[in-house]
């Protein structure tokens, strides 16, 4: 998620899509909210219509001729059926348009024929710890960092 977001929200990224989504998916898969979703994010104003088709002719309609960057952030299900429709409308969107998903399921990342598979391991304690203080402790005083250092660490071990 932390690596999606750098990138959908970097200004080189920005430039080259005409519209942006990023819709937090999780579980249950339901097509009829992340549909939703995708038209309030680009409408600005959320749909009154309930029924699946008439919402995917809405995604259809504005995204073709469009490039767009959607990201679906940690998607669980590996039900093949409830992406196709959706992936299906997508198509309309100019070359170059991009579907971003996150999920901790290797299944899921195979399950959308995902083109480029980036599976990304834990981070050290070490690294955990590093990433944890530059965060945390960033622009503090010493003594201030001091005083919560054990509890950092110990934060950075269940990291791990």
């Amino acid at each position: 998620t932390t690596l999606a977001q750098l990138a959908f929200n970097d200004e080189q990224v920005k430039a080259c899509f005409d519209i942006r989504v990023w819709i937090c998916v999780s579980d249950p898969f339901d097509e009829i909210r992340i549909v939703k979703a995708i038209i309030e994010n680009i409408e600005k104003n959320a749909p009154n219509i309930i029924e699946l088709e008439t919402l995917l002719q809405r995604v259809r309609d504005l995204v073709v001729g469009k490039k767009f960057l959607l990201v679906l952030d940690d998607v669980w299900t590996e039900d093949y059926q409830k992406w196709e429709s959706l992936r299906d409308t997508l198509k309309f969107g100019v070359p170059g348009s991009r579907i971003v998903v996150t999920t901790r399921n290797g299944g899921v990342a195979r399950m959308m024929e995902s083109s480029c598979i980036l599976p990304l391991g834990k981070l050290s304690e070490d690294d955990c710890w590093l990433l944890f203080s530059r965060i945390a402790f960033s622009g503090r005083e010493a003594e201030e960092c001091e005083k919560v250092e054990d509890v950092g660490r110990e934060i950075a071990h269940k990291c791990n």
